[in-house]
């Protein structure tokens, strides 16, 4: 995986009581150190209209940290 490649999504997470339900692309294609920007952003923003813990960022499957195959990413660099 390239993680300069545009291939990453801001995705707005739709939570149901089973957990994760269903997923929408709010905005991108971006390359992956962009996306934690706009996440990062989210974040700090003061839109009433956004919710940033609902929020994001989806990519290409990879093995998390814990050995998992996902398509989500964190948006800390360290993680």
């Amino acid at each position: 995986m390239q993680k300069n490649k545009k291939q990453f999504y801001i995705a707005e997470l739709n939570m149901g009581i089973d957990g994760l339900e269903d997923y929408s692309d709010h905005s991108g294609p971006f390359t992956l150190s962009k996306a934690r920007n706009i996440m990062e952003r989210l974040m700090k923003g003061n839109d009433p209209w956004v919710n940033p813990y609902a929020m994001a960022i989806r990519g290409p499957r990879h093995s998390n940290r814990d050995g998992h195959n996902t398509e989500f990413y964190s948006n800390r660099e360290d993680r």
